[in-house]
């Protein structure tokens, strides 16, 4: 599978992987020396602004530890909330049977097809509502 906007370089002694998102671009990898060799060719040719650490990118945020590094999305869910109406409602654990069938004729079919969408996206840190998400759409 060709990824045309994540770029990989791998040798035995680094690893460097550059992902374009319209005009965001994030550098990352081990080789320290690397990426500003890199940063510095993307400045000769492009105008440039250096924002230091990835901290949030596309309803990502980016936290970095000692232990390594943890992708959330709690504003994007949060937001998603908040559109949808349900902000003040209590969470459940499981907030849906998994054995009920979903029928268009014995109900109205769910259209809101943005709200299925960025549940989806919600899917990339939110693995266990896969199943319901899927159910809906």
């Amino acid at each position: 599978m060709n990824d045309h906007s994540l770029f990989i370089n791998s040798s035995e002694r680094s690893f460097i992987a550059i992902l374009v998102y319209v005009d965001d671009i994030i550098l990352a990898g081990n080789d320290k020396e690397e990426i500003d060799r890199i940063r510095e060719a993307l400045n000769k040719i492009f105008k440039t602004k250096d924002l230091g650490d990835l901290k949030y990118f596309l309803g990502l945020e980016v936290a970095r530890s000692k232990k390594g590094i943890m992708i959330n999305q709690r504003k994007y869910a949060l937001k998603l909330l908040k559109d949808a109406g349900f902000l003040a409602c209590k969470p459940i654990v499981t907030p849906m049977d998994n054995l009920v069938k979903l029928s268009s004729t014995r109900s109205v079919p769910f259209t809101d097809r943005r709200l299925i969408g960025r549940l989806m996206y919600l899917t990339n840190t939110q693995p266990d509502i896969t199943f319901f998400v899927q159910q809906l759409s």
